[in-house]
Order: structure tokens, then sequence, then C-alpha cells
């Protein structure tokens, strides 16, 4: 079965194929540079840590307003040229970052960020566009799956070129990544709209409010885990950078587990999944909290990574669920940008609050978050419920 006319010309193995591979390039690229410019700008240029803390929110901020502002306002046409050209500019930032100086290391952050803001929401939408509805769902569920994948091998092929190159020099080698999503950008199918401009109320959209409520729930801890969880790990337990990067493994694993799940079986009650994820969260945080030795905190971070596996697909299958493919772009594009604006915010925040009241504390307030964000859950759930009485279709337009 074909997932609609835009597809006419290749068969659906071959677009999924084409999907998953530029999803996993771009991501595994991207996180080698979210992670390693903190570096190159701390130990090549002397940035102090409140500089990388800027150059970091920089590069987010970037991604956040070409995603709400362009993304969203450009045509089919407009932004699958944006695309291609955003993907030629992502092979030019790594060469950049290679020859980057004091100065240039802040243009080249900006301009990451932007052009992933013209990238992944994109790839999401593209994901979403066939008709067929199972279909559909496992090739969501197989993207997330391709992100998680991305996260376990990027840092691994980067941690064995760091044996035997300069980090300048991985940035060149990391091109590689780059280029194949280069050459593979023109494949990506965008979706076929109106030419009429037809706007719909993306906020209030029940199922878009699920899905922000649902990655709200995840995304502070799992951002205040990355940036902190390691530092918290060596300094309570005494353990080395090497186990700490190896718990963060068992973390991933869990996650990459529970997106490979949901592409087999795509969850048919996405509203009792997101709870259950919820709880997840709320048990894992708790027992880190109390945890008093090595072994608690590993059983926390295996819980915790079983909800950092399902909530990015669930909030994109609800999404996906509750607009029409002409809706998409701009639910995702949104989505992406919330998610984007959270990266810039919680890093100050959380080290903040982290400075004035300890790990243990600041984790323990965000499960009382975390319970906030569960009940207006519910409260959505139950609102829908009695607005389809009203018989109105998901993502309909004012």
């Amino acid at each position: 079965m074909e997932p609609d006319k835009e597809f006419s010309k290749i068969s659906i193995v071959e677009t999924i194929f084409i999907i998953l591979s530029i999803t996993f390039f771009i991501r595994a690229s991207n996180n080698m540079m979210m992670t390693s410019v903190p570096l190159l700008a701390r130990y090549d240029f002397n940035f102090t840590q409140e500089e990388v803390g800027i150059i970091a929110a920089l590069s987010s901020f970037s991604t956040f307003l070409t995603t709400a502002l362009l993304n969203t306002r450009l045509s089919s046409g407009s932004r699958r040229v944006a695309f291609i050209v955003s993907n030629v500019i992502y092979v030019l930032v790594f060469v950049g970052f290679f020859e980057s100086t004091y100065i240039t290391v802040w243009l080249l952050a900006a301009v990451a960020g932007a052009v992933l803001g013209l990238m992944m929401p994109n790839v999401v939408t593209a994901a979403g566009l066939f008709k067929n509805a199972a279909v559909r769902e496992r090739v969501l569920s197989l993207y997330t799956v391709a992100l998680s994948l991305s996260l376990v091998a990027g840092p691994a092929v980067e941690s064995d070129l760091l044996k035997y190159y300069p980090l300048r020099t991985v940035f060149l080698m990391f091109t590689a990544f780059a280029v194949v999503s280069a050459l593979l950008s023109p494949l990506i199918r965008f979706p076929q709209e109106n030419k009429v401009r037809i706007r719909t109320k993306v906020f209030s959209n029940y199922g878009f409010r699920s899905a922000l409520l649902n990655i709200m729930a995840y995304n502070v801890p799992f951002s205040l885990l990355v940036a902190f969880a390691g530092i918290y790990e060596k300094d309570t337990f005494g353990i080395s950078l090497s186990t700490v990067t190896l718990l963060f493994s068992f973390f991933f694993v869990a996650s990459f587990g529970s997106r490979l799940f949901l592409s087999f079986k795509p969850p048919r009650n996405i509203r009792l999944q997101m709870t259950v994820s919820m709880i997840l969260s709320i048990a894992g945080i708790l027992i880190m909290v109390l945890s008093t030795n090595l072994y608690m905190f590993i059983a926390a971070l295996l819980i915790l990574g079983v909800p950092h596996g399902l909530t990015y697909p669930l909030s994109v299958l609800s999404i996906t669920r509750s607009f029409d493919p002409k809706f998409r772009n701009m639910a995702n594009s949104y989505f992406f940008s919330v998610m984007m604006m959270i990266g810039v915010i919680l890093p100050f925040v959380g080290g903040t609050l982290i400075d004035l009241y300890g790990f243990r504390l600041t984790f323990f307030g965000i499960m009382f978050l975390i319970v906030l964000l569960m009940i207006l859950l519910t409260m959505n759930f139950r609102a829908e419920i009695r607005s389809m009485g009203d018989h109105l279709p998901p993502g309909s337009s004012s």
C-alpha cells in the first residue's frame, strides 16, 4: 500500500529508509556538536563556565527562533528549499568549527542552532505523512528509535576518534555525517498544501496540549539529569568519569529498549501510557534522591530511561493523531520550539537551584512539578472527552 500520491515513485521501504537514515545522521552529528562545542570553547578558547553556558543557550535559542518564527510560516515548497539549503550549511558548520576562532565559534554555534530548527521538524513531519495509520505510527516509532540509536552511536564513535585525534579534527571527521544528510535531503517528501493558507489553533488543540504536558514532565528532569547527574555521581559515590559514562549508557539502553518496543507495538491508549510514563518518572526520581548507594542510583537511572524512551514518541503520536497533514508542520514546529526553549532556560534555572539547595532537594521539588503536570494532563484528557460531543475534527481551522 502506498502512503499517498507524493510517494507514488518510491516504495514505502525506500521512503522509510531515507527518513530513518537522515534522522540518524543529523541527530548523531548534532549530539556530537552539542556536547563538544562546550569542550572546544572551554579548552581551546579558555571560555569561562558562564560563557560556556551562554554559547550552549545561544544555539538552542537560535533553533527556537527559526522553528517558531520561520519554519511555521513557510509554504511547503519554501520549506523544502530551506531544508536542503540548511543541510548544505550544516556541512559547512562542521568545517567551520575545525577552523574556528574565539570570535567565529559564537557565530558558528548560532548558525548551527538556526539550521537545526529548519531540519528536525521537517524530518518528523515527513515521518508522519503516511495515510495508513498503522504504517504512519510504526514509522514514527522507528523514527524515535533512530533518534535513540544515534544517541548511543554518536558518542561511541566520537569517543573512539578522540583516542587518536584532537577535538578540532573530530569535528572535521563528523562532517561526513552532515554530508550524508545533505545528500539525502532532496529525497525527503513534503506535504502538498492548499494555495490559500489555512490557520489552526495549535495551542488550543487537546492533542497538542497533551504532547506538551507530557514532554515537559520529562524534559525538566532529563535536562538537569544530563547536566548535573554526572557531577553528583562522581562527588557522592567517588566513581571515575569512565564509570559515570557507563551509567549513562544504562540509561540510554533502557530508553532505546522502550522505543524499540513502541516500534513493534504502537500504543492504542496514549492517555494511559503518558500517565504511566509520568508515574515512572516520579518513581525513578524518588529512588534517586533516596539512594544511599550506587546500586540504588543505577536502578533509578534504569527506571528513568523507560519514560525517556516513551515520552517523545507518545508526544509525536499525539500530535500526529490530532492534526490533519496540512497542519502537522506547524504543530511539530511549535512543539520543537517549546522543547528548545526548555533547553535554553533550564541550564540556568537548574544550576542556580542546585547551587542553592543541592541536587537531592532540587530533584525532590521536581517530583511535585511532575505531579502537577500529571494533574493538568488528566484535566486536559477530561476536557477532550467532553468536547467530543461537539464533533469537531482534529486540527479544525479557525
